[in-house]
């Protein structure tokens, strides 16, 4: 047992561990004016006179909803509304409350929100992979070169992410075994702490919080996404019932979302301006996370799906997943025609 087993750490990581039970489950200017899509817009029964609203969670870490809500990105026919969650647990329970139509989380955080919903839960939009959002930091004055340095060394992360999964590669890799190494799990503002402390050798988290770590310290990245072999996909997950009765909004929101990525891939410096100080990055963490962050959405296909039960059949073998789920249950295909930008996103 490590000197991080105490009873905040056990508390908070109850807590975490509590809400995907319930059901999911890591200063500046602003624009003038909200940014809309006017042509190009899916098919469907859309009235802009009479708009559906869509209720959309914005968590700080993670990938572009951030930037959406920065820009107000609208479309006709339906009324965007964005709710900024600082906290992801916060987020996590508006949305199993039915609160927030639309959020993003882990790849891994999809597939165990399926499960503790008993099948409520659909992807109706996924990126491409972010495995260089994903790492493994040592201190800046830290012996440690590579993973297997580590050994003996206690390695921070929770357990029930898909960072599991890329330690468990690398520890595989190295030919080493698990009991070789002290796992901590902490997460959010205690992490960072223990990190910055000295309290733990090894740090393994994502983007923007391993950019602006990296910025402010001066830590190490050692080892990130790819070299674990893990994807770190951002899935975009709503609820059943949404998906039956606003459709259409759906898939124009899925249209905004391409429209959105391809602005911010072709304009850096103004994303990481209007986003920082939404979500309390500075713009160097925002162009870094999405400078090694995913250039598009992916069509969810057959390929995609059988990739992707290959590795939640992994996550369960691994007791990440605590009963097993079908990808072509949780990812729906039915938006893939809305995934591609239009030729001119403003």
């Amino acid at each position: 047992m490590t000197s991080f087993d105490t009873p905040l750490r056990r508390g908070a990581y109850l807590l975490f561990s509590l809400v995907f039970a319930c059901g999911l489950a890591a200063c500046g200017k602003e624009t003038a004016a909200p940014a809309a899509v006017a042509a190009g817009a899916p098919a469907g029964k859309l009235d802009p006179a009479n708009p559906v609203t869509l209720v959309v969670g914005v968590p700080r870490n993670f990938g572009y909803l951030s930037t959406l809500w920065a820009r107000d990105a609208q479309t006709p026919g339906v009324k965007i509304e964005y709710k900024y969650f600082p906290n992801f647990v916060d987020m996590l329970t508006a949305f199993n409350a039915g609160q927030v139509d639309i959020t993003e989380i882990g790849d891994v955080g999809a597939a165990q929100s399926f499960a503790a919903s008993k099948g409520n839960v659909r992807v109706i939009a996924v990126t491409q992979p972010n495995a260089g959002n994903t790492g493994l930091l040592v201190a800046k004055d830290s012996p440690y070169q590579k993973f297997e340095d580590l050994k003996g060394k206690q390695l921070l992360f929770l357990k029930s992410t898909n960072t599991y999964l890329g330690v468990k590669h690398k520890i595989a890799d190295a030919g080493l075994q698990e009991p070789d190494f002290k796992f901590v799990e902490l997460a959010g503002p205690a992490a960072v702490k223990a990190f910055q402390t000295g309290q733990v050798e090894g740090y393994l988290t994502i983007d923007p919080n391993m950019a602006d770590v990296v910025e402010k310290t001066g830590a190490r990245l050692i080892s990130d996404g790819r070299d674990q072999r893990i994807q770190n996909l951002y899935p975009y997950v709503t609820q059943k019932k949404v998906v039956e009765q606003k459709s259409a909004a759906l898939a124009a929101f899925v249209h905004v979302l391409a429209d959105t990525i391809a602005w911010a891939q072709a304009n850096p410096d103004e994303q990481a301006r209007i986003v920082a100080p939404k979500i309390q990055f500075s713009e160097s963490a925002i162009k870094t996370t999405f400078g090694r962050g995913a250039k598009a959405l992916q069509p969810i296909d057959a390929r995609f799906l059988a990739e992707q039960q290959a590795n939640f059949d992994e996550l369960l073998a691994a007791g990440v997943l605590k009963e097993a789920v079908q990808a072509k249950d949780l990812y729906l295909a039915d938006f893939n025609g809305s995934i591609k930008p239009s030729a001119d996103p403003r």
